[in-house]
């Protein structure tokens, strides 16, 4: 079995997302990078889910290690989740993965004699035709025509004999101007080929890119279809992701929360999001005064949006250098578990 690299695979891992796919063609994953834009100067870890378990990839600092060669194969049917720990985005590439059994014939091997460089091309865009295997049989056809010849038989062969200088003069000039027709010919073959992988390319991205699309958009629509919101004591927004199963946290309890806290503009100052989530008793003034009003009632299991104000949060003083003067703050949190 032979492994060949073709097409370009990328993925794109921003902060605080998880994508998960079972592969559907095999890949190989061959660097990873920071992107162009940095959110800070902090080390971003890269991390992959295969069967349940965690492994880190790499970890990648700005203006330390900006980016490190990877060998990670992934074949059809595996089911695999990407995701960083960090705040910066990073950039995962690679090669997708073509399969090509030894000594068998099989769709890399194709007798291309007897058509045009249209009905090649019309070929290639139907896979019917591998393109870089379509020109190595060019040239393998081209090796095979020197034939073997026994240096015996070149002796005892009358009609083996030296040429005149007209003679050598005429073969030569036959031999150029085959030259430029077998030029001239293979320059249509090679257009349509590298046409063909061009087109190839854009479509594999732009499927990819509707693929991550579709996975993205039906959870979150149904997320959002399934919300709703609750005004709560000192202007603290609930707004109802996923509502839990069983009672209701009453004040008093102690509970185990996932978080992600982030400005209105967007910036993550603060999360935990999986492992040991962070536990505090409910109502005892040991967290913000937002989170004591706006867990009160959650299920386990439950998920909510908190959009707490000034007041509620860490007011006029705010908490430098993450958390300004004056700042409304949103938490998307998770009820893991309260006793």
């Amino acid at each position: 079995m032979t492994a060949t690299f073709r097409g370009f695979w990328a993925l794109k891992i921003m902060p605080g997302h998880t994508y998960t796919q079972t592969v559907d063609a095999s890949f190989r994953v061959s660097n990873a990078a920071l992107g162009l834009s940095l959110s800070d100067e902090q080390r971003t870890s890269v991390v992959a889910t295969v069967d349940g378990k965690d492994f880190v990839l790499c970890s990648l600092t700005p203006g330390k290690i900006e980016q490190q060669p990877l060998d990670l194969w992934m074949t059809e049917g595996e089911e695999i989740t990407f995701e960083s720990n960090g705040n910066n985005e990073i950039h995962l590439t690679g090669n997708f993965i073509c399969e090509e059994e030894d000594d068998e014939e099989g769709p890399c091997d194709f007798d291309y004699e007897g058509f045009n460089p249209e009905e090649l091309q019309e070929m290639v865009a139907e896979g019917l035709i591998d393109p870089n295997r379509l020109l190595d049989l060019a040239s393998s056809e081209e090796d095979s025509e020197d034939a073997d010849y026994d240096s015996e038989d070149a002796e005892t062969d009358d009609r083996i004999r030296e040429l005149t200088a007209e003679e050598e003069q005429m073969l030569m000039e036959e031999a150029a101007s085959s030259n430029e027709e077998e030029v001239e010919q293979e320059k249509p073959k090679k257009k349509a080929v590298k046409e063909v992988k061009i087109k190839k390319q854009a479509e594999k991205k732009r499927k990819e890119a509707e693929e991550e699309a579709e996975k993205a958009s039906p959870k979150k629509a149904k997320k959002e279809k399934e919300a709703t919101t609750k005004k709560l004591q000192g202007g603290v927004v609930a707004e109802i992701k996923e509502e839990g199963a069983g009672q209701g946290v009453k004040k008093g309890a102690r509970v185990g929360m996932y978080y992600i806290g982030k400005l209105t503009n967007g910036r993550v100052f603060d999360k935990n999001v999986k492992g040991k989530p962070l536990w505090f008793r409910l109502g005892a003034g040991e967290v913000i005064k937002g989170w004591d009003v706006g867990i009160v009632g959650m299920k386990k299991g439950g998920e909510r949006r908190l959009t707490i104000p000034a007041a509620m949060a860490y007011g006029k003083r705010g908490a430098p250098p993450d958390i300004p003067a004056n700042a409304t703050l949103v938490f998307d949190i998770r009820l893991v578990d309260f006793k």
